[in-house]
């Protein structure tokens, strides 16, 4: 009998974006901006001392125009442009990751999502993979399935069917129907406007796919029902949006090119690389006497767990004139934990389920500085939710709603 295979599909651009925001700006003495890259590099070798994947194919996003663009030519219009200071090291990384010996692969004319559904179906034919996909995407808990699951680097936790029925109330098959009826808007997937998370999950437990709840619209009573028959078309449209293509032949694909237990990371070329990035701490002690002395980044968490924390880390916010924020979500809307950057080499961390955060995070918005956010727009609309304790205002005039929007 062959031993399992532990292999890691990564969502490229899904996970640069998020180091971006979840490690604090630094830059070279150039001033060079570099965070990211130094953020690629040690999770890379993480995976490698501690991980151990047997695989590890990393998986981009077709640069051309797109097939869902072709369907809708809005798809994705809410996301902003790569801000300055990741574009500026996006071909930094992707020569670390050749410089690591990691090939990259994207399909022309799909995205990495349907290059990862593609390769999923192909690998959990064979019992003895165990397949990773490293992504915040949503859309891929649908894929979820015996050995296949989704893998949080964040948070260090593993999704399989219980734990995302945990996070999102509807089974991973089901995640493609919830997301018709509850927009995506950091795709810009439509969905139906305003109908509540709670009411979603209560129809898709009952009915399953998007088009059996259709087929029973005469059983949904109030104004459940008068949304969704004035939405049909845009929920179907979001379905098929949400959809991701299974079939691509991807003939060029061979799983043993990403071979990653027996990578060698510690070439010379990643040393030289290493050296002229001042990645310090990367640096294997063979060869740190090599090298120049500078300042080595090493981040400090501290986690904020008593009220009194709070109101200290708040009058530390209000003398900042530009903080970072990055969310997890347990759903759709319902805020896991806010991790806040105010200087580079500390991160504050707050669990919800230590501390009531509504009235912190409403402070935050009115303050006169500067957020750097992932994902902002989603984000805001989703607090918005999260600090009305998803009541719908259709009054514009709320102070706080103006502020967000």
């Amino acid at each position: 009998m062959n031993s399992k295979k532990k292999i890691y599909l990564v969502d490229g651009y899904n996970f640069i974006y998020r180091l971006f925001y979840a490690i604090p700006q630094f830059s070279l003495k150039d001033w060079t901006p570099i965070n990211t890259v130094f953020g690629m590099a040690k999770i890379i070798l993480w995976f490698f001392k501690e991980d151990k994947p047997d695989y590890l194919v990393f998986i981009l996003d077709y640069k051309g125009k797109k097939i869902r663009e072709e369907i809708y030519p809005e798809y994705k219009w809410t996301r902003d442009r790569m801000p300055t200071d990741l574009k500026t090291q996006e071909d930094l990384i992707m020569w670390l990751l050749e410089t690591f010996g990691i090939k990259t692969v994207q399909e022309e004319w799909y995205e990495a999502d349907d290059v990862i559904w593609t390769l999923a179906l192909k690998l959990k034919k064979d019992s003895n993979n165990e397949v990773f996909i490293l992504s915040w995407d949503k859309d891929l808990y649908q894929f979820i399935d015996n050995n296949v699951c989704i893998y949080d680097t964040m948070k260090r936790k593993v999704f399989h069917k219980d734990e995302s029925f945990e996070k999102f109330w509807v089974d991973p098959e089901h995640i493609v129907d919830y997301l018709s009826i509850c927009w995506d808007s950091s795709d810009n997937i439509p969905g139906i406007p305003w109908f509540w998370p709670k009411k979603a999950q209560e129809l898709i437990n009952k009915y399953g796919i998007l088009e059996n709840i259709y087929k029973n619209i005469e059983d949904i009573t109030g104004k459940a029902r008068e949304i969704l028959e004035n939405n049909k078309d845009v929920a179907f449209l979001s379905k098929r949006l949400a959809s991701i293509y299974s079939e691509l032949e991807l003939k060029w694909f061979d799983l043993e090119e990403h071979d990653f237990k027996n990578i060698n990371l510690f070439n010379e070329k990643i040393i030289e690389l290493f050296k002229k990035y001042e990645f310090k701490s990367l640096i294997p002690a063979e060869h740190q006497d090599k090298i120049k002395n500078f300042d080595t980044l090493e981040l400090k968490i501290v986690k904020i767990k008593t009220e009194s924390e709070l109101n200290s880390l708040f009058k530390q916010i209000k003398k900042s004139v530009q903080i970072s924020i990055s969310t997890i979500w347990n759903n759709a809307f319902e805020l896991d934990t806010l991790n806040i950057f105010l200087w580079w080499k500390t991160v504050y961390n707050i669990n919800t389920s230590d501390l009531n955060i509504t009235e912190f995070l409403e402070n935050i918005l009115r303050l006169d500085l500067e957020i750097i956010w992932f994902e902002l727009k989603s984000d805001l609309k989703k607090i918005k939710w999260y600090l009305d304790g998803f009541e719908i205002s259709n009054s514009p005039k709320n102070e706080l709603q103006a502020s967000l929007f």
